[in-house]
Order: structure tokens, then sequence, then C-alpha cells
């Protein structure tokens, strides 16, 4: 293995999972799981490895959105949750390591072969036919502030103008009157449609 590189578990839908390499640059190797996941991408602790590194879960934040193929169930009581997509498995230090610890770590060959075993017993295959939840269809932001609201990406036709954009990663987010509500991502379109908003307080 190359010295600019590091190691890291990818799960592709309908595929056993294998052992991939990444760049150690942290912008080249966002780019590189970007790739891997088709979009951006958000992260859930899998398990804690030392005191201050965790397997983390990488998958695509869009992926219910963009209707991609179920991969694997996470394991026990949150069996009924489903990874649509790909997935990255990666060690990184976690919220509990020390403030001048943080990125991702490299894993030895026998580790990572060791935590894929790991991953085939814990984390059930599909057979691609699951479907989301009404709940994962649900996306949240300002969680806990007056603005906090609920809402879904619901995909539409290119709209006939659009306006001034913000990218974030592999996403542009348009600004309309009510604010950054339709986004772009992989060519295709998507309008926030709010399922629920919390009512503002009263001064």
């Amino acid at each position: 293995m190359e010295n600019n590189k590091m190691r890291a578990i990818l799960a592709e839908v309908g595929k056993e999972p294998r052992i991939c390499e990444l760049s150690i640059d942290g912008d080249l190797q966002q780019e590189e799981i970007c790739t891997l996941l088709d979009g951006n991408f958000g992260a859930t602790e899998f398990f804690a490895v030392a005191e201050d590194v965790s397997l983390f879960v990488l998958t695509n934040d869009l992926s219910v959105a963009l209707g991609l193929t179920a991969n694997r169930r996470f394991p026990g009581e949150d069996s009924d949750t489903i990874i649509f997509g790909n997935a990255v498995f990666i060690a990184a230090y976690n919220e509990r390591a020390a403030a001048d610890k943080e990125g991702t770590i490299d894993m030895p060959e026998h580790v990572c072969r060791m935590f894929i075993e790991q991953i085939k017993l814990n984390f059930a295959a599909c057979d691609g036919t699951e479907k989301p939840r009404a709940e994962d269809e649900v996306y949240y932001e300002n969680v806990g502030e007056d603005s906090e609201q609920a809402f879904k990406w619901q995909e539409i036709e290119k709209p006939a103008e659009l306006g001034r954009f913000i990218e974030a990663g592999r996403v542009r987010f348009y600004e309309t009157a009510q604010g950054k509500d339709i986004l772009c991502i992989n060519d295709r379109y998507f309008k926030k449609v709010i399922v629920h908003a919390k009512a503002s307080k009263l001064n």
C-alpha cells in the first residue's frame, strides 16, 4: 500500500464487503468517498474500537430520495433501519477523543478482515427489493430551534428558471423566495416539501 493511502471497507449493493484504499489527504479522501457513495454522505458510529476510536458507517445522505437500492440492515434493535446504496466503514477518532486527535485512521489488513466478518455477521444483506419506511423519507433541520422543521425531498422536472445556488459537495442548493428549497444532485432536481414546522414562539 502506498504511503499516501489508508484502508477502509466498502460494502457495495449486492456484493460482499471488501477492503478499499482511500487517500490520507482530507479533501481528496472526501471526494473519493463521495464518488463511492454517489453523493454527499453522513456518518453513524457503529462501535468503539478503542476509547477514542470508533468504526463509523458512511452512507449517502440522500439515498432514500434518490431511490438507491437496499443494501444491508443495521444490527440488533435497529434491524428495521436499512442502508440504501453503498456504504463505507472507516475508523476515525470519535467525540471522546482529545481535541488534538481528529480525522480518519488507517486499519491494518488483518483488522479490516476481522471487521469484514463482523459486518457480514451483524449487517444482514438485503435482497434489493426492500422499500424505505415512511419515516426514512423525512429529513430535519434546525432541530431544537424555533425554525425547526421536518420535510421531504420530492423529485421534480428541472425548473425553467433557476436562481443563485450554493454548492455543498456534490449538491447544489438553489435559492427561491422561500429559501434554499430546491436541490440538484446527479442532474436530478428535488423540491423541499414541508411536513411539519414548529410554531414560532410568541415574545
